[in-house]
């Protein structure tokens, strides 16, 4: 119920009660996906969601969702009859995929590293024969992995592992002592000790 009062130019107030209906409708958001690089020849959906409301996309389609093949920037505004919202979705197409396994590194003897090519999902082919996404590597070589998408396109990684000796420390002193005596040990040349 709400109550206005209104004063006309002559002074006079009247005061006027009435009753509205009011509808408050719940908040409601868009997100038609993240943004996304996809090789020539893939396409991506693009889904706003919110079934049975109305929806204009930058292409012109008002369908909840559409299927796009290009390079650029899609909007989409989504309506539920009082209340419009809008998200966008940036797609690049691209013919290679990009791969970085890292700098060249070293490990300790008798320790391994992970090898990670990324790329969720694509096909892996290692230089050692492996297929998988992830490896462990405990040699000193160049590896390198190439990584497709069924062959629309492809990238390449190369990374070198050198593999460091275990330090061989030799004690230089008097192996022989008097009871009492003391004797000086020394490791050799290393800059840490343990």
């Amino acid at each position: 119920i709400y109550t206005c009062s209104i004063t006309g130019a002559s002074g006079c107030v009247a005061n006027v009660i009435d009753t509205f209906n009011i509808t408050i409708l719940p908040a409601f958001t868009v997100n038609a996906g993240h943004d996304t690089s996809i090789c020539i020849g893939d396409s991506v959906t693009l889904n706003a969601g919110n079934p049975g409301d109305q929806y204009l996309w930058s292409t012109g389609a008002t369908t909840q969702s559409i299927t796009v093949n290009t390079t650029g920037s899609y909007w989409v505004q989504v309506n539920n009859g009082a209340c419009t919202v809008n998200d966008t979705v940036v797609i690049t197409v691209s013919n290679s995929i990009s791969v970085n396994l890292g700098p060249d590194t070293g490990i300790c003897s008798g320790t391994s590293v992970n090898l990670n090519a990324g790329n969720p999902g694509f096909n892996y082919h290692w230089s050692n024969g492996a297929t998988t996404q992830i490896i462990s590597v405990d040699s000193a070589l160049t590896y390198s992995v190439t990584v497709s998408n069924n062959g629309s396109c492809t990238g390449t990684g190369t990374l070198s592992i050198t593999v460091n000796p275990l330090p061989v420390p030799i004690i230089i002193g008097d192996s022989v002592i008097c009871s009492g005596n003391t004797s000086i040990l020394n490791p050799g040349n290393f800059n840490q000790y343990n």
